[in-house]
């Protein structure tokens, strides 16, 4: 497994490489990634049935300090549980189906933390949907770095079509070579292309279906 991607050129990028021992440490941890997120599920439901019993009693109470302490708690364990939800889907799964492409690209925005200026063309890409959405996530946050605006632009050539994402930032992510070799691979299992561009642009290829 060729731990690399593609510059604009089409040929390897050497401006960002991949550290392999980092991405090996990545590896190993992630294999007992189904047992602890099972784990961590099993925990957070035992805090949440806490947490409604405490709510309780608080309502018993009528203190509206107590109340807005428990709400807050109530709040950041919904997040934590999403958030929950988000990583066991990226393990559930190895099977292809058909996703928008659209609601691919804006929640891959919505994972790297990004607001996305532009339009993306309707059409259907076949692929593990949210392993994709975790790749083109973690690439779009590679080139974004503290920019956390990034520009789409889409066109279409027959059955594929072409996306650039373009950033203003100032400074490369640390680890982006990691992200972009891993990004490539998954892209590539969609049978599509992943290549990094100049002025912090991000070029990728995907097939359309249906």
């Amino acid at each position: 497994m060729k731990l690399e991607h593609l510059d604009e050129d089409g040929e390897v990028c050497t401006r960002h490489a991949a550290n392999g021992d980092q991405l090996l440490t990545f590896a190993t941890i992630g294999t007992r990634v189904v047992g602890f997120n099972h784990d961590l599920a099993s925990k957070l439901q035992g805090v949440m049935m806490a947490l409604d019993e405490i709510t309780e009693l608080i309502e018993g109470t009528g203190d509206p300090e107590l109340r807005r302490a428990a709400e807050t708690a109530r709040t950041a364990l919904d997040d934590a549980s999403t958030l929950l939800s988000a990583n066991r889907a990226l393990t559930r799964t190895s099977r292809k189906t058909k996703g928008s492409l659209r609601d691919i690209v804006t929640a891959a925005c919505a994972r790297a933390g990004v607001r996305a200026q532009g339009n993306v063309p309707e059409g259907q890409v076949e692929a593990v949907i949210p392993l994709l959405v975790q790749a083109l996530g973690l690439a779009i946050d590679a080139i974004t770095g503290h920019d956390r605006v990034v520009e789409v632009s889409a066109t279409r050539e027959g059955d594929r079509v072409k996306l650039v994402f373009a950033s203003s930032m100032a400074d490369p992510a640390r680890s982006v070579g990691d992200a972009l070799a891993l990004a490539s691979l998954v892209i590539a299992n969609a049978n599509g292309e992943l290549r990094c561009g100049r002025e912090h642009r991000l070029h990728v290829q995907l097939p359309l279906v249906g």
